[in-house]
């Protein structure tokens, strides 16, 4: 292995290493990140963007050897900084970016990035490094050690073929029990497009399909051991600004009258349906909006989401076209938060969080002696989309997918496509004939007997699965007439939070360089809790007016970018006044402003922009049903209907792109990306 010798004494925050891995021809070797990038990029998917943009090979395979997949901690990760212990996985996303033609050929992928929490981003600093960037195609299947001393690409026809759990498991058999493992189950093995990467036995980076990138490479899992102090400028005032930020905390976590409220909230959805009360609402009475969700992700996590969701127009309900009617309280009950309460054995939470949102069940019925608490996406994907009440089902599952490695939100998609395609004729019993079941099944709304089956064809691509196991655009393609029940945007499935409800989530699902996503950047969404209490000066706002959300998205799209960088977990956001700029100046040593992380904001955002830009994967495409096109005619989403060209104009202008959504020259050389003016004659020329 090539070694650089650095000294990073003089540094907080960062190592200033990273490491390339070449499968193809086993090579192994160190790079020193000057320090000017992390001022420019952060950590994180800023980071990994730079390095990915500017060393890709243009319009390669996704699943070539020439695609880069980076795994990248944020520029806190690591430290003592509450709630940043997160990584984004970063690479060309084989499940989106498809259509547009350069060359008069389509391209073939776009900008892909996966956040991801547990404890493996932690360790990838421990080991040294501030990322690592994965290229070429290895012969045979091999895993990743990595200790930052000795580090080796190894045989992996031991655990080729063994789920995440149970490679998690032989690896820390193998190389002790204080190793961090990321891996890829089934579904990456066989390069399933929605699958993704799994920490901690549970903690997926699941979208944009970088688990099959990762299994085209033949590329089982890393293995990680370090013990390596990340350094910190002035230890003394980040210990004190950690304990005050964690004091101010736990009084929101102690507020007495929410803890006589949240047990019986669920009494008042219907009254939060009637009177159109949404989480934004919270957003606005800030101190008790920050007790509020301290205390629910404390005690019960994102499930508890689940039954408010499904009342108020938010939750998607079998496959986007039902209502709370069709999957009203009394069966959202049977898998609401209350259910879980029983079954947890201790608590789960990811590095430096004070909260714990996570926890570790156990189920006896299903003879499950430890498995993590399924999340409100999951738990809406396994059952509002498809109808399904039955919460063993929803154990059940949620294993399966944690153990093979795919992404539970698409999976919802891809569940309410087949649904549906059964429900029109599309799809017969003989459809899905299988190994376990030579005469097939026919799976129907609010049956979950089949669930399980049908992921188990998708995971191992038998059969209909096989088809399925691409996503749902893909699938629709080659089954006739079912594409107006393939719901996406850019080929990636949405996640369980309705556009027609939140317009400005809409407008992020269309504009943001990886499609389709909620947590991905965007006001709204933010603005879903007290957001605004995060950090003085930072002002998100959202309007009914459709010029004005495209306006206002532009803050908290920059503000993601940033807040990504930095590795922060999304909850941060509603959970009360942080110490940003002392953190910043304490651990890293900058004098920094909120102005000036808005740029670096904007930077990452634009250069992720210029990525679909070269690639020619900038689309503006969601489904139809999605858009409210036609409008629902009853329930919270009646009439409502989301004028994309208005809101993506109108974002597009505010941040400094063309109206088709490439950035300006200008603007790229006021962010100092230069180096990209070169590609925009390509990318004007695709998006004439």
């Amino acid at each position: 292995m090539q070694k650089n010798s650095f000294n990073s004494s003089r540094f907080g925050g960062y190592l200033g290493r990273i490491l390339w891995i070449n499968l193809s021809n086993n090579g192994i070797k160190e790079e020193i990140v000057p320090e000017e990038i992390y001022k420019k990029y952060l950590g994180g998917y800023g980071l990994g963007v730079y390095y990915i943009y500017t060393r890709i090979k243009p319009r390669c395979d996704p699943l070539g050897p020439d695609n880069i997949l980076g795994f990248c901690p944020g520029l806190f990760t690591g430290t003592p900084a509450p709630f940043t212990g997160r990584f984004m996985v970063c690479g060309k996303s084989p499940l989106t970016g498809k259509g547009n033609k350069i060359d008069g050929e389509y391209s073939n992928g776009g900008w892909g990035d996966s956040n991801c929490g547990g404890y493996f981003g932690p360790a990838i600093k421990k080991a040294g490094y501030d990322g690592i960037f994965v290229t070429g195609m290895a012969e045979k299947p091999v895993y990743l050690f990595i200790d930052g001393v000795k580090n080796e690409i190894l045989d992996a026809s031991e655990i080729w073929s063994k789920d995440a759990i149970e490679t998690d498991e032989i690896l820390k058999q193998k190389h002790g029990s204080n190793v961090k493992v990321a891996a890829i189950g089934i579904g990456g093995e066989n390069k399933v497009l929605i699958s993704g990467i799994v920490c901690d036995k549970g903690r997926i980076a699941a979208r944009s399909g970088l688990g099959a990138v990762m299994g085209a490479k033949k590329l089982k899992a890393i293995c990680i051991k370090g013990n390596k102090k990340i350094p910190v400028v002035n230890q003394e005032e980040t210990i004190n600004h950690t304990k005050l930020y964690i004091k101010r905390l736990n009084k929101h976590l102690n507020n007495k009258l929410v803890k006589l409220i949240l047990p019986i909230s669920s009494k008042f959805t219907p009254l939060m349906r009637a009177f159109k009360i949404h989480f934004k609402t919270f957003s606005v009475i800030k101190s008790l909006g920050v007790s509020i969700f301290a205390q629910f992700f404390n005690k019960y996590g994102t499930p508890f989401f689940t039954d408010i969701c499904s009342e108020i127009g938010d939750s998607p309900i079998k496959n986007f076209k039902g209502t709370y009617k069709d999957y009203p309280k009394k069966k959202v009950g049977k898998v609401a938060f209350k259910n879980y309460l029983s079954y947890k054995i201790k608590p789960f939470g990811c590095f430096s969080c004070p909260v714990r949102c996570g926890a570790i069940l156990k189920v006896p019925e299903l003879n499950l002696e430890e498995t993590h608490r399924p999340e409100y996406e999951t738990i809406m994907s396994l059952g509002g989309m498809v109808l399904n009440d039955n919460l063993m089902s929803i154990f059940e599952c949620n294993e399966y997918l944690n153990r093979q490695g795919i992404d539970s939100i698409s999976i919802g998609g891809v569940l309410g496509f087949v649904y549906e395609c059964v429900e029109n004729g599309l799809l017969k019993k003989e459809d899905f004939k299988c190994s376990e079941y030579p005469n097939g099944f026919l799976p129907k709304w609010g049956d979950s007997e089949y669930i399980l089956p049908l992921l188990k064809m998708i995971a191992k691509r038998e059969g209909i699965g096989n088809i399925l196991a691409d996503g749902v655009k893909e699938a629709s393609k080659k089954i006739n007439g079912s594409e107006k029940f393939a719901i996406h945007s850019g080929g990636q499935e949405l996640p369980m939070h309705d556009p027609r409800l939140y317009y400005g989530l809409g407008l992020n699902y269309i504009v943001d360089p990886t499609p389709g996503r909620h947590t991905a950047g965007g006001g709204e969404f933010s603005r879903l809790g007290p957001v605004n209490a995060f950090m003085k000066g930072l002002k998100i706002k959202f309007s009914k007016n459709f010029e004005k959300i495209g306006k206002y998205n532009e803050t908290g799209a920059k503000f993601m970018q940033w807040f990504n960088g930095l590795g922060f977990c999304a909850f941060a956001q509603w959970c009360g006044r942080y110490p940003i700029l002392n953190l910043i100046k304490s651990i890293i040593g900058w004098d920094m402003t909120l102005e000036e992380l808005q740029k670096i904001g904007h930077r990452i955002y634009t250069l992720r922009q210029m990525f679909n830009a070269r690639e020619g994967a900038i689309q503006h495409n969601m489904s139809d049903r999605a858009l409210g096109i036609p409008p629902m005619k009853e329930g919270p989403l009646k009439n409502r209907t989301l004028k994309v060209e208005e809101m993506t104009k109108s974002f597009y202008r505010q941040i400094g792109f063309r109206e088709d959504g490439v950035p300006e020259e200008k603007t790229l050389k006021e962010l100092d990306l230069e180096f990209c003016i070169k590609d925009l004659s390509i990318a004007k020329g695709i998006l004439k």
